[in-house]
């Protein structure tokens, strides 16, 4: 059964985005505020403040250029926050506080108590922030009942927590594991065989990062970006005396991730491949819309195609959990009837695929994981990757009967992702 969609009121308190935010959620007993550390003197006008509840406090530290997360719980909150904690002690300054309470006041002692260990587990499995907390903060002992109802609080928080900014119960690259899906989301960059460097990277939602293990070219080119260089200074301490990386960096660029373990000018869409060795560019298609294929199967006709029978023009798609068949077709490439929908998302898709696929099961086009209506793509890639889940270079993947790939066929107007 497909997830219900849930809404999130955010409502800014000041007028401004600067200033105080609230969260509720549809359904939800619970609230979030996220107040600037200037402005917690302002909020004596909330009075759920005092009541029982767990916070985080984040900050960025200068030294690592890291941003940092604290949990924190009391029976007071506002009172608390107005108080100086331990990790405070070496300079260290929060900028901005989360804070999640029960405006009806039925989070008690116990129950923060549970949730600032849980979420102190969470964040510090993660591995995206650096925690503060000195100690691991102990589990207070409760019944099922309640630890279920607690659990579903959780659940809630790792929806608001986003849309308030912060991604501390997202998990970094660094602690992905190493299973089939994780594999379909890596990408690997060598120059001059590796002597020249050599790494593995991941592109997440909002950074492509460099993974830990990955050798770094000691030298920098005079020429390099000035931020490149200050990277190599910044990361310094985390590359062992054999040029290996010691924990994943992230990087707003696969350019600049490139450029950073080569030291030298890198153009990371061609030089970051997957594990078939296709480049990034090629990857990165274009988001198309999908209409519905025209009822009669026999009026969608190949474009440009060189070869002559049905069967040949016919092609087939076969990932590690789904298989699908289709053919190129006068409005795009159009997916079969029959063909399967993978289950799950690769971390690497993009928003747009995820939307796509929201929007077949929604309308009725795909049901328990598979197509029960043929739909054409304007592209052969957004076919592909709306069938895997993930990003999909359709002109390499969709095969015919051959195992000959679009692209060595040359059928359509380029071989690039766009039919």
């Amino acid at each position: 059964m497909p997830s219900l969609g849930k809404t999130i009121n955010l409502y800014l308190m000041d007028g401004t985005a600067a200033g105080r935010w609230q969260a509720t959620l549809s359904n939800w007993n619970g609230a979030a505020y996220k107040i600037p550390r200037g402005d917690i003197k302002k909020c004596a006008d909330l009075p759920e403040l005092n009541y029982p509840g767990v916070y985080f406090l984040f900050g960025k530290d200068d030294e690592s250029d890291k941003q940092f997360v604290y949990v924190g719980e009391a029976d007071d909150v506002l009172k608390r926050l107005q108080q100086p904690h331990t990790f405070e002690k070496d300079g260290t300054y929060w900028m901005e506080a989360v804070v999640f309470v029960t405006p009806d006041g039925t989070l008690e002692k116990g129950r923060v108590k549970y949730l600032e260990s849980r979420f102190h587990a969470i964040v510090t499995e993660a591995n995206r922030y650096a925690v503060k907390n000195g100690n691991k903060p102990p589990q207070s002992p409760i019944g099922k009942q309640i630890r279920d109802m607690l659990e579903e609080f959780i659940l809630n928080a790792y929806l608001v927590l986003p849309a308030l900014g912060y991604k501390a119960f997202e998990a970094s690259p660094t602690n992905d594991s190493d299973n089939d899906n994780d594999l379909d989301d890596l990408f690997y960059f060598s120059r001059k065989n590796g002597k020249g460097g050599q790494a593995t990277g991941r592109l997440s939602s909002e950074r492509f990062w460099v993974l830990k293990g990955s050798y770094i070219y000691p030298k920098v080119a005079s020429y390099a970006p000035s931020g490149i260089k200050k990277a190599r200074e910044q990361y310094a301490s985390i590359i062992d005396k054999n040029g290996i990386l010691q924990e994943s960096v992230p990087f707003g660029s696969p350019s600049y991730a490139a450029t950073f373990v080569c030291g030298k000018s890198s153009n990371g869409l061609v030089e970051w491949k997957n594990k078939n060795g296709i480049p990034l560019k090629e990857l990165d298609v274009a988001a198309q819309d999908i209409q519905e294929k025209p009822k009669k199967k026999e009026t969608a006709k190949p474009v440009k195609a060189t070869v002559e029978s049905k069967d040949s023009v016919m092609l087939h798609l076969a990932g590690k959990k789904v298989s699908a068949r289709g053919w190129i077709s006068e409005d795009g490439f159009t997916v079969c009837k029959g063909s399967g929908f993978s289950a799950t998302e690769t971390n690497s898709c993009t928003e747009w695929i995820k939307e796509l696929r929201a929007r077949l099961i929604a309308e009725g086009k795909v049901k328990n994981n598979e197509f029960v209506v043929d739909v054409t793509f304007k592209s052969a890639s957004a076919a592909a990757a709306c069938v895997i889940g993930g990003t999909a270079n359709g002109n390499v993947m969709w095969l015919n009967s051959e195992g000959k790939s679009i692209k060595d066929l040359k059928i359509g107007e380029n071989a690039n992702g766009n039919i």
